[in-house]
């Protein structure tokens, strides 16, 4: 075990302060930028803030921590195709440079019969939900590379196949201590659990719970929206081959619940099931760390990345894409709320994507029930619009003046189509200013 941290990505703008090369093929590149804030060049104001080159306040403690948070493994998950075993999952993420993978194989075959995906009422209900949690335990390396074992809780309606929704509840441990690995979640008979009830189970375990592609094709695993009190949304999931617009709609119902008041971090994750699937993947089969999540951690310990995620210090990107979006105030130093006046976006599009519209959007109300059936219809206005071509990176500063809304990012190619989605996008976390 080793206590040194090996943050996966900081942010592009130390490159562009000292004009390293764009190609995507070289180290120097921003995209293959691994360094630590606290290599950028120092100024400091009379208040002893650090400050970069263009006079912003630059964060002197932590990294970023690139992961999956959506990941199914064979010997829990029942739909893996067989050859996705927790020790190749390690082996694929350590290789790709990703600092955590978290395994959420499914609550109705983690206590089941896991070589069939036929159902047998003698093991409903019994466990054990987190199998792999010893395996994950070895497999991780401390302040390196994490394996957490998590859960997603999977009731079902009835039919065959189900017509109605229900909800897949992605259950993140929050702590690698003390936490419930024994009990057994509630999820069957078919029909008799909803979409809220598997929440509120993973809320009493601890869990940090997300909404996973709470608007889906497949009617079944999308939410029913029976339940609140959620910690994070997945705005992009890696089925679909690509950003869609079913993300689109799970991307605005995150919108819509920060411009609630409601603190809802924006998560993006591959939802792999075949190890092996090469990148970017396909309809069905997404490729391992496509998209992947960026959080902030100011340690490097995993209770120090869930503190950054429940803050929504967040990023997600495919590829060598990436979309960070800071805050700040009139003095250039960082800012929440009503303070901030002061937008700056740094970020990169891969080589391989198509040309993109980097897009600063402000959501100023919602039109939303909640119901499966109506995704959020969103007023915003685009507030700052850039092209950007694969290979470029790029740093835009935008003044907002304080006006109340949910301010965040969007690198993508075109508007998310139905199916066959968008791929080698970014999109940033977000700021709320409240009006009065």
């Amino acid at each position: 075990m080793t206590d040194t941290p090996k943050p996966f990505f900081a942010p592009l703008v130390l490159l562009l302060m000292t004009g390293a090369c764009t190609g995507s093929d070289s180290p120097e590149s921003p995209l293959f930028l691994d360094s630590v804030v606290q290599d950028a060049p120092e100024n400091q104001d009379t208040a002893g803030v650090v400050l970069d080159e263009a006079g912003f306040e630059i964060r002197r403690q932590g990294a970023w921590y690139g992961g999956d948070f959506h990941v199914h493994s064979t010997g829990a998950s029942n739909d893996t195709g067989g050859d996705s075993f927790p020790q190749d999952i390690a082996k694929k993420a350590q290789s790709m440079g990703l600092q955590f993978v978290v395994l959420t194989d499914h609550s109705n075959s983690t206590g089941s019969d896991v070589t069939t995906t036929d159902e047998d009422p003698a093991l409903f209900n019994l466990g054990p939900e987190f199998p792999t949690w010893m395996e994950a335990f070895t497999l991780s390396e401390y302040g390196v590379f994490w394996m957490v074992s998590g859960n997603e809780v999977s009731p079902v309606a009835e039919g065959d196949p189900p017509g109605d929704p229900t909800g897949h509840i992605g259950c993140i441990p929050m702590t690698l201590g003390q936490f419930d690995k024994e009990s057994p979640f509630v999820d069957r008979p078919k029909g008799q659990v909803t979409g809220g009830d598997a929440l509120n189970q993973a809320l009493e375990r601890g869990c940090f719970t997300v909404l996973n592609h709470p608007y889906a094709l497949l009617p079944w695993i999308a939410y029913d929206w029976t339940g609140e009190g959620y910690h994070g949304i997945e705005v992009w999931n890696g089925s679909g081959n690509g950003f869609d617009e079913n993300d689109f709609h799970s991307y605005n119902a995150w919108r819509c619940d920060l411009q609630a008041g409601s603190n809802v971090s924006p998560i993006g994750a591959s939802d792999n099931h075949r190890i092996h699937q090469e990148a970017p993947g396909d309809l069905l089969n997404p490729a391992l760390g496509w998209p992947t999540t960026l959080v902030w951690s100011e340690e490097p310990t995993w209770e120090g990345i869930m503190e950054g995620l429940k803050a929504g210090d967040v990023s997600i990107y495919e590829g060598e894409s990436r979309l960070f979006l800071d805050a700040f105030d009139d003095e250039k130093r960082r800012a929440k709320g009503s303070d901030i006046r002061i937008l700056r976006t740094v970020g990169a599009l891969d080589i391989h994507g198509a040309p993109a519209l980097l897009r600063i959007r402000r959501l100023t109300d919602c039109i939303w029930d909640k119901s499966p059936s109506s995704p959020p219809e969103v007023l915003e206005e685009i507030i700052a619009e850039f092209p950007v071509e694969p290979g470029e990176t790029f740093s835009h500063v935008v003044t907002v003046k304080g006006e109340p809304g949910v301010y965040s990012a969007t690198l993508l190619s075109e508007d998310p189509p139905p199916l066959l989605g968008i791929h080698y996008g970014a999109l940033s976390g977000g700021f709320r200013i409240l009006g009065d």
